[in-house]
């Protein structure tokens, strides 16, 4: 599904609960999503480094023998520690839906708001790379100025944060859309 099909899909379900915020759930929701964005791109370099370190374990594993790494796998040998593999697979899940989840609130933002490419990449740029870049390397790549910058940045993650915890989130409870995005 295409980010533009998945938000016609959710067209409807935004225009329905977009009208019943008040400016006290906008704060909020702002709150929430700058503590959550925060940490996000460390907690998606932290989880980077760890699949790495995993990956290269496996592959060394298999490039002994196949089907000896898949006999202890079977057995739960003392030296493979079947236990902690599948505890950092499933962080690394849980990680991958959160990073979808914030994509998919990202998506909504950038079709349902007016400002919606301009909030999309200040957040982007600010919370999202690999690299956080400072704020005048943002001002000057998107070309507005400082005062502009901070008021449409608090503006971009009230709305993101009214995207995530609104609309996003309660279809991962439902579990809608499940599959929408398959990279």
């Amino acid at each position: 599904m295409t980010e533009k099909a998945y938000a016609i899909k959710s067209f409807q379900e935004v225009d329905a609960r977009m009208v019943l915020q008040t400016e006290e759930e906008l704060d909020r929701h702002f709150k929430d999503m700058k503590q959550l964005l925060k940490h996000y791109s460390k907690l998606l370099d932290v989880n980077k480094a760890t699949m790495q370190e995993l990956e290269e374990e496996c592959m060394e594993s298999i490039r002994e023998d196949m089907n000896y790494a898949l006999q202890y796998l079977n057995q739960y040998d003392y030296r493979v520690n079947v236990g902690y593999l599948k505890g950092e697979i499933h962080t690394f899940m849980a990680i991958h839906g959160l990073a979808e989840m914030i994509h998919r609130a990202l998506i909504l933002m950038r079709y349902f708001t007016p400002k919606g490419t301009l909030h999309s990449d200040i957040l982007k740029s600010c919370y999202c790379g690999s690299e956080k870049k400072e704020h005048f390397d943002v001002l000057a790549e998107l070309g507005i100025s400082r005062s502009l910058f901070y008021k449409e940045k608090k503006q971009a993650l009230r709305l993101l944060g009214y995207f995530f915890y609104e609309i996003v989130v309660p279809q991962a409870r439902n579990k809608r859309f499940a599959c929408a995005f398959k990279r």
